[in-house]
């Protein structure tokens, strides 16, 4: 019954370690920098993940059915295959066509200095920081965890590939919500 609830509130055991371990790190004071934004900066959303199929694919296209400019890629995905098939059905639900995603890997982003790079997880901030190599650039884009633009904020979204239907719907819903105050920000 435990393990129950916990696949369907937090994907996994795995999940709910992670979350309470960034959760943790977050309230510290660790992961101050990835929730604060200037939105007067940012002009295209930039959705990260790992395999570019669940989060940040729904992402993307759920931002820009709200009519942001809004991209999506993943940091560890060769790049051409389509979304999740429940990624596709849950968009399908909110009145959204994602059946032509493609993922992309993060390795053909082009940054621009407004972009919003939104991970789901802080590893993932640290892995782009890495990649990158934006130190002294002064136009560099912008990070955040996506969310931490909930309410309340959590600093990790756990990969919701191998959990069960519901929590697949629930992460899927939290990408929503974080996307809807992002929104409400730009509008300002």
């Amino acid at each position: 019954m435990l393990s129950t609830y916990i696949e369907r509130r937090y994907g996994s055991k795995r999940g709910l370690l992670r979350l309470i371990r960034h959760q943790w790190r977050w309230v510290t004071g660790r992961y101050r920098r990835l929730g604060r934004v200037d939105f007067d900066r940012v002009e295209r959303l930039v959705f990260i993940c790992s395999g570019n199929i669940c989060r940040s694919a729904f992402g993307e296209w759920y931002a820009r059915s709200l009519g942001l400019q809004a991209d999506s890629y993943g940091l560890h995905t060769r790049g051409g295959d389509p979304a999740d098939p429940r990624a596709i059905d849950f968009a399908a639900r909110q009145g959204i066509d994602m059946s032509g995603h493609v993922t992309k890997n993060f390795d053909g982003y082009t940054p621009r200095p407004n972009d919003l790079i939104l991970v789901m997880e802080p590893d993932q901030a640290r892995e782009i920081c890495q990649r990158m190599n934006l130190d002294g650039c002064p136009s560099k884009p912008q990070m955040g965890i996506l969310p931490l633009f909930n309410r309340p904020p959590v600093a990790y979204l756990h990969d919701p590939f191998c959990a069960n239907a519901d929590f697949f719907d629930l992460c899927e819903t939290r990408v929503m919500q974080a996307v809807d105050r992002i929104g409400e920000r730009l509008a300002r």
